[in-house]
């Protein structure tokens, strides 16, 4: 099953896969995440947590600047970090999803 769509609040962001430089950029005026092809699964997964926070800040309009939209976001890939060296919370949140 491939990723072509996140859906978040009314809004579906279209998801594609593309030769790209960065590793992924969101399009906010066109609701549209593109996203590099053949990515490692680590760096794939630690993107899509960067990606997640930029969609969340953009559609609540929530003002990160303070500290700088980009420094922020970083610390999101964290997410990638802690859930694979915690297989017990991974699994707990995954749970968690599938009981909704």
């Amino acid at each position: 099953m491939k990723l072509t769509e996140i859906k978040y609040k009314d809004i579906t962001i279209k998801v594609t896969f593309e030769k790209i430089e960065d590793y992924a950029i969101y399009h906010y005026d066109k609701n549209k995440l593109v996203i590099r092809k053949n990515l490692t699964k680590q760096i794939l997964g630690k993107t899509l947590f960067h990606e997640l926070f930029h969609i969340i800040i953009t559609l609540n309009k929530f003002s990160v600047s303070y500290h700088g939209e980009e420094k922020v976001a970083s610390l999101t890939e964290q997410y990638y970090t802690i859930l694979k060296s915690n297989p017990i919370l991974k699994n707990l949140i995954i749970r968690c999803l599938k009981n909704d």
